[in-house]
């Protein structure tokens, strides 16, 4: 009998240090993916050639200010299939991370938000549970104007729903471009 029970000890003692060591999966953690220090937005319309605009921050979030932050120059009045890409930069290497963004999709979600612009962004990218990503998009331009546009990438694990606001989960990145509508 105190064979078995030491078994059993045994057993729950090895049971509570596997589960210890997991890393739990959690929206507020900063480490569980590389940092974003370059940003690129790629603009298309029927019948015109691609625009491109680019924000790059050697140093990553936070920390010295970009050291290329582009204006978002559009023509007013016009709808524009839009992507992003999110790059991650070491010793001059370029790994684009946009594709592991989107494989996790139900833990991440690009929001965009406009200020002194008109300006109307539909995601038409969705994860497995049907909720919107926002690496692709449409974005209807209104009136002329000078504003900027937020980017906000925002992981969310386990939070997510259809329909939440930019301020729900931990910020990977918040990118403030300048945009002109003309």
């Amino acid at each position: 009998m105190s064979s078995i029970k030491e078994v059993v000890m045994l057993a729950l003692v090895v049971m509570a240090i596997g589960s210890s060591c997991k890393k739990p999966s959690n929206a507020n953690d900063e480490n569980e993916h590389e940092a974003i220090n370059k940003v690129v937005l790629t603009f298309s319309r029927p019948g015109t050639a691609n625009l491109v605009f680019l924000a790059e921050d050697p140093d990553g979030d936070g920390g010295l200010p970009p050291s290329r932050v582009d204006t978002v120059r559009l023509a007013a009045g016009q709808n524009y299939a839009v992507a992003i890409q999110f790059i991650n930069i070491v010793n001059g290497v370029e790994k684009d991370i946009t594709p592991a963004i989107v494989a996790q999709g139900r833990s991440h979600e690009v929001f965009y938000i406009p200020t002194t612009v008109q300006l109307t962004v539909t995601k038409t990218d969705r994860d497995l549970s049907g909720f919107p990503i926002g690496v692709n998009s449409t974005w209807q331009t209104g009136s002329a104007a000078i504003g900027t546009v937020l980017v906000k990438l925002m992981h969310k694990t386990g939070i997510k729903g259809p329909a939440d606001s930019p301020n729900v989960g931990h910020s990977d990145l918040q990118l403030p471009m300048p945009i002109r509508l003309q």
